[in-house]
């Protein structure tokens, strides 16, 4: 859930158009991104700008419609894409554009286990999973562990707890700094809780070079009474359908003949389909 603001102005001058209060802001967390072009030389009635993206893998180009200066996409396809945004001045007939370059991945095998000390119940050894096809020294991966502990899961019933999703995580709870246990950053960690009872686990894998992330959640029980395994294996639940876009993120409500439909979940995975 690691939210990245990267701030571009561009400085460029021309002999009839000044450029350098043109500003181009990014925000992006996972595979969704936002932008927001703003700058006094767009009060200017002669100032108009349109963004595009670039899709190396289609090689075709798309114009995406802003609202006030924004733009919203969701790439669902795993690949390289650009960011292409043109502004000019159609009295002055001078331009000038931004790039921001793209890159979406995906992050196999993903997953976290865990053992409980034999002798104090309250401490756990957590090892995160190797991204499969990137290297242990590989330097743009990093690895959290978040433990977050409070009312919100304590006041579930057993049943409720058990059957908790991801997705109703990610919609109803809302990571209070109250509930804040501590944090891990290695891919092989120790921790060891202050208490007992239930606990919700953020694992997150981000690469900071791409600044692409994926992240899932666990509920832990510490020192939980009855038989259980010193040593489990988390698995995702089955994942639900949450969604349904094209090729440039743009959500669709029926699926189209001929016309690749990416089917996104709720575990943060996606399908391509096409409808024949």
């Amino acid at each position: 859930m690691t939210l990245v603001l990267v701030l571009m102005t561009v400085l460029g001058l021309s002999a009839k158009c000044d450029w350098s209060t043109l500003k181009l802001q990014q925000w992006n967390e996972r595979n969704y991104y936002k932008w927001y072009v703003s700058g006094q030389v767009l009060d200017d009635t002669c100032v108009d700008y349109m963004f595009m993206v670039y899709d190396f893998q289609t090689k075709k180009t798309d114009t995406i419609q802003d609202i006030r200066g924004i733009v919203e996409v969701q790439f669902n396809v795993k690949g390289k894409y650009k960011l292409y945004l043109k502004v000019w001045n159609k009295c002055e007939k001078c331009d000038t554009a931004i790039y921001r370059p793209i890159e979406i991945v995906q992050f196999p095998n993903a997953g976290v286990g865990y053992s409980v000390n034999t002798t104090d119940c309250k401490k756990y050894l957590f090892k995160m999973s190797n991204i499969k096809g990137y290297s242990l020294k590989d330097t743009c991966m990093e690895y959290y562990l978040m433990f977050y502990k409070g009312p919100w899961m304590d006041t579930m019933s057993q049943k409720e707890w058990d059957n908790l999703t991801d997705y109703q995580i990610g919609m109803e709870y809302d990571f209070p700094d109250d509930d804040f246990l501590g944090y891990t950053t290695t891919q092989i960690a120790d921790f060891t809780f202050k208490d007992t009872g239930r606990v919700l686990m953020i694992a997150q894998w981000w690469n900071k070079c791409i600044k692409q992330d994926t992240f899932m959640f666990r509920r832990l029980d510490v020192c939980k009474s009855g038989p259980t395994s010193n040593v489990v294996n988390l698995t995702r639940p089955e994942p639900k359908l949450i969604g349904v876009y094209d090729m440039l993120g743009r959500p669709v409500k029926h699926i189209r003949e001929e016309e690749i439909m990416i089917m996104v979940y709720d575990d943060g995975t996606s399908k391509k389909i096409i409808r024949k």
